[in-house]
């Protein structure tokens, strides 16, 4: 039975507005509160009142209602519902109230990497070694992200130790999968995109680890290695100008590292890591040659 301070979605209602607080879809999941909006929708705090646990729904916002965009979300549950890893976010249910299609999802709490950049280089390698393993997971079941960046990295926690999340998989395609944008149209963060993926060239996992490589040179460095006033300008960078290195900006960064970042940001894939896993290995590797440089000399 409904309180007072609940709601349905009816059919007539709340197609062109944000649903509130009380909502409940189709007679199961309580919206609760608002946790943040996106390109593509909402994303609620909820209750799934069936198993009474708390849940994360996304639901598609209301000037998103097209065709491509329904597809859109429908791949990415059928993407992430794929996938079963402790470094990727969970999906449970999805479904559609109201011509309002959403996500039923795991609830993680913490904040997402944008919103807790660490600046301990140990534990930006950490970190990057959990979004490997997530990677690996994905692409061994032939999906790619498309769209990795800091807002789609959640800590399960806010502690130092806390485990990555990888989420939003609004923008994965099987490999097989074809390009629902149209021609002309960038899709992805520009700031992270791969040279292959914002030429419209065929991605695979490579496009991820340049996405990875981004995200390193900004938690390393404090900034990102492109720039500019426009997604096209950005773009055009990440195709043809060359990377600062990143103990250009900071010194303290281990070559090894640096070696791993430039690498990761080639324009090339082929010149990049085979795949999440080497550049995993790699990561470890580094910091294993860290902790022996800063070990003192036996006698």
């Amino acid at each position: 039975m409904l309180d007072s301070q609940q709601t349905r979605i009816l059919p007539d209602d709340l197609r062109a507005s944000v649903p509130v607080a009380g909502t409940i879809l189709r007679e199961r999941y309580r919206l609760d509160s608002e946790l943040g909006r996106g390109g593509m929708g909402t994303v609620y705090r909820a209750t799934d009142l069936e198993l009474q646990r708390e849940v994360a729904v996304k639901i598609l916002s209301a000037t998103s209602h097209g065709s491509d965009a329904r597809e859109r979300l429908i791949r990415e549950a059928r993407a992430a519902a794929a996938l079963n890893h402790p470094h990727i976010v969970t999906i449970h249910d999805v479904g559609e109230a109201a011509g309002m299609p959403f996500l039923v999802m795991e609830l993680v709490t913490g904040p997402r990497l944008s919103q807790a950049r660490p600046t301990d280089l140990s534990r930006v390698v950490a970190i990057a070694v959990q979004i490997c393993a997530a990677l690996e997971h994905a692409h061994d079941n032939s999906i790619v992200h498309r769209d990795l960046k800091p807002d789609n990295v959640l800590l399960s926690g806010t502690s130092e130790t806390s485990n990555v999340k990888i989420a939003d998989l609004g923008l994965a395609l099987p490999a097989y999968g074809t390009r629902i944008s149209r021609a002309g149209v960038i899709v992805g963060t520009a700031a992270y995109m791969a040279p292959e993926q914002a030429l419209g060239q065929t991605v695979d996992g490579r496009a991820d680890l340049y996405a990875l490589g981004v995200l390193l040179y900004e938690l390393t460095t404090g900034r990102l290695p492109f720039t500019g006033d426009d997604p096209l300008t950005i773009v055009s960078q990440h195709v043809h100008a060359p990377v600062v290195p990143p103990r250009v900006l900071r010194s303290d960064i281990p070559p090894a590292l640096e070696t791993i970042i430039v690498r990761l940001l080639a324009k090339d894939p082929a010149q990049r890591f085979n795949s999440a896993a080497e550049t995993r290995q790699a990561l470890l590797d580094s910091l294993k040659a860290t902790d022996e440089l800063a070990a003192p000399d036996s006698v």
